[in-house]
């Protein structure tokens, strides 16, 4: 979809436009190196429709908007209330994106940018029965990383293993896990349990059977690109999931986690040091899907 010489082109560019961003701690929101692949995937796809889901202060409607002048601009959020910056020219629903009728928008002009943190699961039969073609998912993150199916799951036809990691010294939550696993016989019929020196991990069940076999299957013969969008810099594991590592001193060399080839190095940043610290601390393989 890019080619490296490209992007590494345009990146000047886009952090002029980023130094102007309104909020400068948009912590749990898109930053420097997701917010460069919204701005690129925008830029080419240039949509006539943009579906927002997931708002929170507000930073990327801004880029949305920067990135596509004349564009018209759904911003959804249950909780629109953590916005920090407005527009004026952006229709705000407070609803779930299922919520509303979308069959008026031409689906071949119209963009869905999904980052609200919700099982991709959940979002295939809304794709495919309004038959959107456009689609950018945020923290698109591999087995291992996260509690909940990513497109990258099932694409790569991966079946979701989710983890549960508690310290002992967590007294509440070792609490309710014992609670439930000796009050409920499918609780403990659903999990493994594993116990280290400093914590325990709770491995669940995964969460697969034929009726969600079916619906991605159906889902991957749509699929016409599957575009992950690389790293600015090479990506670091152990910057990415800081706290996890350090939280339960867990030997992040263990997992495999696959990227593309970064767009450049640090010696790129030599005058712009500022950005370096905003590097690897999001990247969760963000992409963009065409469908048939």
């Amino acid at each position: 979809m890019f080619k490296t010489n490209f992007l590494k082109k345009k990146l000047n560019n886009f952090l002029k436009l980023y130094s102007r961003k309104p909020i400068k701690n948009n912590f749990s929101g898109m930053r420097l190196e997701h917010c460069y692949a919204l701005y690129s995937i925008l830029k080419k796809i240039n949509p006539t429709n943009v579906i927002e889901s997931g708002v929170w202060k507000g930073q990327t409607t801004w880029l949305i908007r920067k990135s596509l002048k004349s564009a018209k601009i759904f911003s959804i959020d249950t909780d629109l209330n953590q916005r920090e910056f407005l527009l004026n020219n952006v229709n705000y629903l407070n609803k779930d994106i299922t919520q509303y009728d979308w069959s008026n928008l031409n689906k071949k002009k119209t963009i869905i940018i999904f980052d609200d943190h919700i099982c991709f699961s959940k979002r295939i039969n809304f794709l495919l029965k309004n038959k959107f073609k456009h689609i950018i998912f945020d923290d698109n993150l591999p087995n291992n990383f996260t509690s909940y199916y990513t497109p990258k799951m099932v694409y790569e036809k991966q079946i979701l293993v989710k983890k549960e990691y508690i310290n002992y010294y967590n007294l509440k939550r070792l609490f309710v896990f014992f609670l439930n696993y000796f009050l409920f016989k499918k609780y403990r019929k659903k999990i493994k349990v594993y116990f280290f020196s400093k914590y325990l991990v709770i491995k669940h069940r995964p969460y697969f059977n034929k009726q969600l076999k079916k619906k991605m299957n159906e889902f991957r013969k749509k699929i016409s690109l599957y575009y992950e969008f690389p790293p600015i810099i090479k990506f670091n594991i152990n910057k990415r999931f800081k706290k996890l590592k350090n939280k339960y001193k867990i030997n992040l060399s263990n997992f495999k986690y696959k990227t593309k080839s970064p767009i450049t190095d640090k010696s790129f940043f030599k005058n712009k040091k500022k950005y370096l610290d905003e590097m690897s601390i999001q990247y969760g393989n963000i992409c963009y899907i065409r469908l048939k």
